[in-house]
């Protein structure tokens, strides 16, 4: 793992820049606002989808903020901890 730069995510092994300031700490547009107890699982499905992290941070390095490829982060990671209902997945196969 490379050193950490202070413009990451504070969130523990976070790969996208920190963009949103709580308490002098700076987090990415996932871990912003999230369950703290579920930063781990967050930077799992970050690092899982890692083309999509490191398009994002190529962009937000070169002074450019994709409103759409951020949301498609954040998407993917909101439903984290939450549960499901089974019966409406089963429902619908």
């Amino acid at each position: 793992m490379s050193e950490r730069t202070p413009d990451l995510c504070a969130a523990y092994g976070c790969p996208l820049m920190g963009v949103h300031g709580v308490s002098g700490k700076w987090y990415c547009c996932c871990h912003f606002n999230a369950n703290p107890g579920l930063n781990d699982a967050i930077t799992a499905e970050l690092h899982r989808n890692k083309p999509l992290v490191d398009r994002a941070m190529a962009l937000r390095r070169a002074g450019v903020a994709h409103g759409a490829l951020e949301n498609e982060l954040v998407t993917l990671t909101k439903e984290i901890g939450q549960q499901r209902d089974l019966t409406t997945e089963m429902e619908a196969e």
